[in-house]
């Protein structure tokens, strides 16, 4: 993990292009949330992210970031790395990671992390840029040049199998800004019927997608003993062998 680069993503999201991911984001998630409740809720990522969680209904809210930060009003602070979260296992009742699995060497070491520290019936929200849309194909050819955040692309395909792997079950997914990466807003907006068309035909090319996944419950399984020995014909003695020791009066 770079923290250059980091520090690059978190002035990224306060460009244009970073406030409409950041906007589409903050309209998908209410229908992600409405249905969950609980105390503790954790978002594991950098301070222009904040906005994502204050909506929140849960009572205690806190942000995990590298950087060096500020208070961020209501929201709880935690400066830590993102290898090895802080937080006790089974106490956090959400965890959302929005592109922060782009952001480090080992993407998988930290869903575990994050999944380890969710109660049982938990949830984890994902935000992960698409490789296969515009936002992808503009990355790829571009490279350098691009006007889109350096880090690594992952597939939604990948974290379901690391979250099946780690006996989560997968709630929701939806797909969002089907709209090329462009900085021009009027150009943006005679653009919007591939918004339109995206979500009517429920199209997987969106630029961002987004995975609800819920902590499964194993349930403990009996174990019965299996007498080597039968017990039928068996006499049981009524007395024991040896000395009585009788109470004194």
């Amino acid at each position: 993990m770079s923290q250059r680069l980091i520090v690059h993503w978190n002035q990224w999201l306060n460009k244009s292009l970073g406030r409409l991911i950041l906007k589409t984001e903050m309209a998908f998630l209410p229908s992600f949330l409405s249905g969950i409740y609980g105390k503790h809720a954790v978002l594991v990522g950098v301070p222009h992210q904040t906005d994502l969680i204050k909506t929140l209904e849960l009572p205690c809210l806190s942000l995990l970031s590298p950087l060096a930060l500020h208070p961020q009003g209501e929201i709880k602070v935690i400066e830590s790395s993102f290898y090895e979260l802080p937080l006790a296992s089974g106490s956090v009742d959400l965890v959302i990671l929005p592109h922060t699995l782009e952001l480090v060497d080992n993407p998988r070491q930290l869903l575990a992390e994050a999944c380890r520290i969710i109660k049982p019936e938990g949830h984890l929200i994902l935000c992960g840029f698409n490789p296969y849309s515009l936002w992808g194909l503009n990355k790829l050819l571009r490279r350098r040049n691009s006007a889109l955040p350096p880090g690594h692309s992952l597939q939604a395909g990948t974290l379901k199998k690391w979250l099946h792997l780690s006996d989560f079950e997968l709630v929701k997914q939806s797909n969002a800004l089907y709209s090329p990466p462009i900085e021009n807003t009027s150009f943006l907006k005679k653009l919007r019927f591939l918004e339109w068309l995206g979500k009517q035909c429920h199209l997987p090319c969106g630029a961002v997608y987004v995975l609800m996944a819920r902590a499964k419950v194993i349930p403990l399984t009996p174990i019965r003993l299996r007498w080597k020995q039968s017990i039928a014909g068996m006499r049981v003695p009524t007395h024991m062998p040896g000395p009585t020791v009788r109470n004194a009066k």
